[in-house]
C-alpha cells in the first residue's frame, strides 16, 4: 500500500515536473517569437523609413535639377534671346525713317510684334528664374503668373488671397509656386475653360490654395496615375504638403493645396 503511495507521488510529481517544463518551454518559445517578430517589425520600418527617405531625396534632387534648368533657360532668355529680340527692334526703328509711308505701316507693325515679344519673354524669364522669384513673395509670384495669363487671352482669372500674410521658405514657396503654374498650364491646355478661379487663404497653421476652373473637368480615377498628376503630389510631398483633386466631367476642376506650417522645414533661406 505504501510503496503505491510513493509511486503514485512519484507520478504526480513527474507529471508537474513535465507541465513545468511544458509552460517553461512555451513562454521560451513565446518570448523568442515576440522578440524575433518585435525586431522583424523594427527592420521593416526602418527600411520604409530608408526607402521613403531615399524617394524623398531623389524627387528633391529631380526638383533642384528642374529648378537648375529653369534657371538656365531664364538667364537664356533674358540674356540671349530677349538681346537679339532688342537689337532687332532697334534696327527695324533705324528702317523706318529710310521706308517710304506706304511700306512704313507693315514695319511699324512688326515692330510693335517684336516689342511685344520683348516684354513676354521678359516677363517669362522672371517667372521661370527661381533666384528672380526668391525675390517675391508667394502672392506677387502668382500675380505675375496671372498677368501672363490673361495676356494670352485663353481664359479669365479672377486672383484672391485671405489672411495676413506672412513669410515662407524660399525653397517651399518655389515649389509651391511650380504646382500652382502647373495647375494653370494644364487648365490653358486641357481643360477647355473660359474662367479660373486662384484663391490662397493664410491660416495660423497652413496656407490653403485653391485653383478651379470651369472647365470639362475629368475623372479623377483614370487620371490619378497620369505623370502630371504624380509629379505635382511629388513636389507636395516633399514640402509635406498635401494635394486633391475634385473633378466631374462637364462640371469643371477644384484643386486644393494643403500647406502645413508645423513641420520642420529643409535649412535654406527665409522668403517672404
Amino acid at each position: 500500500m505504501l510503496l503505491v503511495q510513493q509511486i503514485s507521488k512519484h507520478q504526480v510529481l513527474l507529471g508537474v515536473y513535465f507541465i513545468v517544463v511544458i509552460l517553461f518551454l512555451v513562454s521560451v518559445f513565446v518570448i523568442f517569437f515576440y522578440t524575433f517578430q518585435k525586431r522583424k517589425n523594427t527592420l521593416l520600418l526602418t527600411q520604409l523609413k530608408r526607402e521613403q527617405e531615399f524617394q524623398k531625396a531623389l524627387a528633391q534632387s529631380a526638383h533642384e535639377i528642374k529648378e537648375q534648368t529653369l534657371k538656365n533657360i531664364g538667364m537664356e532668355l533674358h540674356d540671349n534671346v530677349g538681346q537679339l529680340l532688342s537689337v532687332a527692334k532697334m534696327q527695324i526703328n533705324m528702317g523706318l525713317n529710310q521706308l517710304d509711308p506706304q511700306h512704313k505701316e507693315v514695319f511699324q507693325d512688326a515692330r510693335e510684334t517684336v516689342g511685344q515679344s520683348l516684354t513676354e519673354i521678359r516677363s517669362l524669364s522672371k517667372v521661370i528664374n527661381g533666384e528672380v522669384m526668391a525675390q517675391w513673395r508667394l502672392f506677387e509670384a502668382v500675380e505675375e503668373e496671372v498677368k501672363r495669363l490673361h495676356k494670352s487671352g485663353i481664359v479669365k482669372v479672377n486672383f484672391s488671397t485671405k489672411g495676413k500674410v506672412f513669410p515662407v521658405a524660399n525653397t517651399e514657396k518655389i515649389i509651391i509656386f511650380r504646382i500652382i503654374q502647373e495647375c494653370c498650364s494644364n487648365v490653358v491646355k486641357h481643360a477647355q475653360a473660359s474662367e479660373l478661379d486662384i484663391q490662397i487663404t493664410y491660416q495660423p497653421e497652413e496656407i490653403n490654395i485653391y485653383i478651379k476652373d470651369d472647365g470639362i473637368g475629368f475623372d479623377p480615377d483614370q487620371k490619378a496615375k497620369g505623370s502630371g498628376m504624380i509629379n505635382m503630389k511629388n513636389r507636395a510631398h516633399l514640402i509635406d504638403a498635401e494635394l486633391t483633386f475634385d473633378s466631374q466631367l462637364q462640371q469643371g476642376t477644384t484643386i486644393h493645396l494643403k500647406y502645413p506650417l508645423n513641420h520642420d522645414p529643409p535649412q535654406h533661406h527665409i522668403g517672404r
